[in-house]
């Protein structure tokens, strides 16, 4: 999967930053999700993700959840992707970012059950499950995290200490 999208704020290629994504995405399967309820209380939650050719995040989780919720309330949200530092303080590699975040379905579903059930084949090989996730009418939802901004560190790639502020253009 190669990211189709642009990136504004630096002199580096479009290319080389979807490579670094792509490689922190991959290197990783959770990731760290940020939600604000419509008061803006703030929570917290870890999420299995996949990463899709236009830089969304797709997960699954049930609207329940206080992030389901809070996602529902108020579309902003933030996540952090990493990877572990071979030492304490040297080569990071990681990601912060922001965006919006809510349930899919319908069209807006296929993409990410497709992109999800890549990265994690045991996913929704029943028929009647997928479509349950595609309509939206199962116990949990497909979600759909778009990236509108990237702060990327990639310190064997991009430079050391290069914190990269970066706009996704789609």
């Amino acid at each position: 999967m190669a990211l189709s999208v642009g990136f504004e704020g630096t002199d580096l290629s479009s290319s080389i930053i979807a490579e670094s994504v792509e490689s922190i995405a991959a290197g990783t399967m959770v990731l760290s999700l940020a939600t604000a309820d419509a008061a803006g209380t703030p929570h917290a939650n870890m999420a299995f993700f996949a990463l899709g050719n236009k830089f969304d995040l797709y997960f699954v989780s049930e609207p329940s959840t206080r992030h389901g919720q809070n996602a529902s309330a108020r579309a902003q949200a933030s996540a952090a992707i990493w990877l572990p530092p071979p030492e304490f303080g040297e080569g990071l590699r990681g990601m912060q970012v922001t965006g919006e975040c809510g349930a899919v379905v319908g069209d807006d579903a296929e993409p990410a059950f497709e992109a999800y059930r890549s990265r994690f084949p045991s996913f929704g090989g029943d028929p009647a499950v997928r479509e349950s996730y595609l309509d939206g009418t199962g116990a949990a939802s497909l979600y759909r995290f778009r990236v509108e901004r990237v702060r990327l560190v990639d310190e064997p790639h991009l430079g050391r200490r290069n914190y990269v502020e970066l706009s996704v253009l789609r």
